[in-house]
Protein backbone atom coordinates (compact mmCIF):
# COMPACT_ATOMS: atom_id res chain seq x y z
CA UNK A 1 0.00 0.00 0.00
CA UNK A 2 3.15 2.41 -0.27
CA UNK A 3 2.79 5.19 -3.27
CA UNK A 4 4.50 4.62 -6.29
CA UNK A 5 7.02 7.02 -7.72
CA UNK A 6 7.64 7.14 -11.27
CA UNK A 7 9.47 9.15 -13.63
CA UNK A 8 7.29 12.77 -14.79
CA UNK A 9 7.63 11.26 -18.42
CA UNK A 10 6.61 7.73 -18.43
CA UNK A 11 2.92 6.99 -17.90
CA UNK A 12 1.99 5.65 -14.37
CA UNK A 13 1.01 2.13 -15.73
CA UNK A 14 4.00 1.45 -17.46
CA UNK A 15 5.86 0.10 -14.39
CA UNK A 16 2.93 -1.37 -13.66
CA UNK A 17 3.34 -3.89 -16.98
CA UNK A 18 7.22 -4.15 -16.20
CA UNK A 19 6.50 -5.59 -13.07
CA UNK A 20 3.92 -7.85 -15.06
CA UNK A 21 6.21 -9.01 -17.36
CA UNK A 22 8.82 -9.85 -14.64
CA UNK A 23 6.85 -11.96 -13.12
CA UNK A 24 5.67 -13.56 -15.85
CA UNK A 25 9.02 -14.48 -16.86
CA UNK A 26 10.64 -15.49 -13.33
CA UNK A 27 7.24 -17.64 -13.50
CA UNK A 28 8.39 -19.33 -16.56
CA UNK A 29 11.91 -19.84 -15.62
CA UNK A 30 11.14 -21.34 -12.57
CA UNK A 31 8.25 -24.45 -13.59
CA UNK A 32 11.10 -25.09 -17.10
CA UNK A 33 13.63 -25.69 -14.41
CA UNK A 34 11.24 -27.57 -12.49
CA UNK A 35 9.92 -29.46 -15.23
CA UNK A 36 13.42 -30.06 -16.37
CA UNK A 37 14.69 -30.98 -13.06
CA UNK A 38 11.94 -33.50 -12.69
CA UNK A 39 12.35 -34.91 -16.22
CA UNK A 40 16.22 -35.19 -15.87
CA UNK A 41 17.28 -32.78 -18.27
CA UNK A 42 19.06 -31.05 -15.84
CA UNK A 43 21.86 -33.08 -13.97
CA UNK A 44 22.76 -31.02 -10.80
CA UNK A 45 19.06 -31.08 -9.92
CA UNK A 46 18.43 -34.19 -11.24
CA UNK A 47 18.72 -35.29 -6.89
CA UNK A 48 15.47 -35.22 -5.82
CA UNK A 49 16.70 -33.72 -2.39
CA UNK A 50 17.29 -30.61 -4.33
CA UNK A 51 13.84 -30.80 -6.40
CA UNK A 52 11.66 -31.09 -3.26
CA UNK A 53 13.55 -27.82 -1.83
CA UNK A 54 12.98 -25.86 -4.88
CA UNK A 55 9.12 -27.36 -5.22
CA UNK A 56 8.04 -25.15 -2.25
CA UNK A 57 9.90 -21.44 -3.88
CA UNK A 58 8.49 -22.21 -6.73
CA UNK A 59 4.48 -23.00 -5.57
CA UNK A 60 5.60 -19.59 -4.15
CA UNK A 61 6.15 -17.56 -6.48
CA UNK A 62 3.10 -18.84 -8.62
CA UNK A 63 0.86 -18.38 -6.01
CA UNK A 64 1.73 -14.87 -5.54
CA UNK A 65 1.99 -14.44 -9.20
CA UNK A 66 -1.78 -15.44 -9.38
CA UNK A 67 -3.01 -14.19 -5.91
CA UNK A 68 -1.33 -10.74 -5.39
CA UNK A 69 -1.24 -9.39 -8.70
CA UNK A 70 -4.90 -9.53 -9.47
CA UNK A 71 -5.28 -8.33 -6.07
CA UNK A 72 -3.51 -5.11 -6.94
CA UNK A 73 -5.71 -4.82 -10.22
CA UNK A 74 -8.69 -5.03 -7.93
CA UNK A 75 -7.60 -2.58 -5.74
CA UNK A 76 -6.35 -0.27 -8.46
CA UNK A 77 -9.39 -0.30 -9.83
CA UNK A 78 -11.60 0.31 -6.46
CA UNK A 79 -9.37 3.34 -5.35
CA UNK A 80 -10.52 4.41 -8.78
CA UNK A 81 -13.64 4.01 -8.27
CA UNK A 82 -13.96 5.71 -4.73
CA UNK A 83 -11.95 8.61 -6.27
CA UNK A 84 -14.95 8.94 -9.03
CA UNK A 85 -17.33 8.90 -6.34
CA UNK A 86 -15.53 11.15 -3.92
CA UNK A 87 -15.55 13.79 -6.98
CA UNK A 88 -19.13 12.98 -8.13
CA UNK A 89 -20.26 13.63 -4.21
CA UNK A 90 -18.17 16.98 -4.12
CA UNK A 91 -20.13 18.13 -7.14
CA UNK A 92 -23.22 17.56 -5.84
CA UNK A 93 -22.29 19.12 -2.60
CA UNK A 94 -21.37 22.10 -4.83
CA UNK A 95 -24.54 22.23 -6.45
CA UNK A 96 -26.56 22.02 -3.73
CA UNK A 97 -24.97 24.69 -2.17
CA UNK A 98 -25.22 26.77 -5.06
CA UNK A 99 -29.11 26.24 -5.08
CA UNK A 100 -29.05 26.64 -1.48
CA UNK A 101 -27.79 30.40 -2.34
CA UNK A 102 -30.13 31.14 -4.99
CA UNK A 103 -32.84 29.89 -2.88
CA UNK A 104 -31.97 32.43 -0.26
CA UNK A 105 -31.51 34.97 -2.91
CA UNK A 106 -34.60 34.10 -3.73
CA UNK A 107 -36.39 34.24 -0.94
CA UNK A 108 -34.99 37.82 0.09
CA UNK A 109 -35.52 39.62 -3.42
CA UNK A 110 -39.80 37.67 -2.28
CA UNK A 111 -39.54 39.51 0.98
CA UNK A 112 -38.24 42.61 -0.30
CA UNK A 113 -41.31 42.71 -3.00
CA UNK A 114 -43.83 42.40 0.22
CA UNK A 115 -42.37 45.01 1.20
CA UNK A 116 -42.14 47.08 -1.44
CA UNK A 117 -46.07 46.22 -2.02
CA UNK A 118 -47.30 46.73 1.40
CA UNK A 119 -45.70 49.95 2.35
CA UNK A 120 -46.91 51.42 -1.01
CA UNK A 121 -50.54 50.08 -0.49
CA UNK A 122 -50.18 51.46 3.13
CA UNK A 123 -48.82 55.04 1.75
CA UNK A 124 -51.48 54.75 -0.57
CA UNK A 125 -54.66 53.83 1.76
CA UNK A 126 -53.90 56.16 4.23
CA UNK A 127 -53.08 59.35 1.63
CA UNK A 128 -56.34 58.82 1.05
CA UNK A 129 -57.50 59.44 4.23
CA UNK A 130 -59.90 56.08 4.31
CA UNK A 131 -59.61 52.79 4.78
CA UNK A 132 -62.38 51.25 3.61
CA UNK A 133 -63.05 48.49 0.60
CA UNK A 134 -64.26 50.64 -1.74
CA UNK A 135 -61.39 53.54 -1.48
CA UNK A 136 -58.77 50.65 -1.60
CA UNK A 137 -59.29 50.14 -4.99
CA UNK A 138 -56.65 51.71 -7.01
CA UNK A 139 -56.45 52.77 -10.44
CA UNK A 140 -53.84 51.69 -13.02
CA UNK A 141 -52.02 54.75 -12.79
CA UNK A 142 -51.83 54.31 -9.45
CA UNK A 143 -50.53 50.40 -9.15
CA UNK A 144 -48.40 51.28 -11.61
CA UNK A 145 -45.17 52.98 -9.60
CA UNK A 146 -45.82 50.02 -7.20
CA UNK A 147 -45.89 47.48 -9.65
CA UNK A 148 -42.81 48.64 -11.36
CA UNK A 149 -40.90 48.42 -7.53
CA UNK A 150 -41.62 45.33 -7.23
CA UNK A 151 -40.35 44.85 -10.59
CA UNK A 152 -36.63 46.35 -10.38
CA UNK A 153 -36.20 44.26 -6.88
CA UNK A 154 -37.28 40.63 -9.11
CA UNK A 155 -34.99 41.66 -11.82
CA UNK A 156 -32.05 42.52 -9.89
Amino acid sequence: MGTEITHPTTPPGSSDTLKNWIMVVLTLVFITLYGAALTGVLKPLADEKMVVRLEPIIFVIIGYYFGRLPGQQNERTLKQEINRQTQRADATQSAKEQALQANEAMEEKMKNVKATLNVETAVFVTASGSHSLRSATVRDDELRPMVNAALRILNS
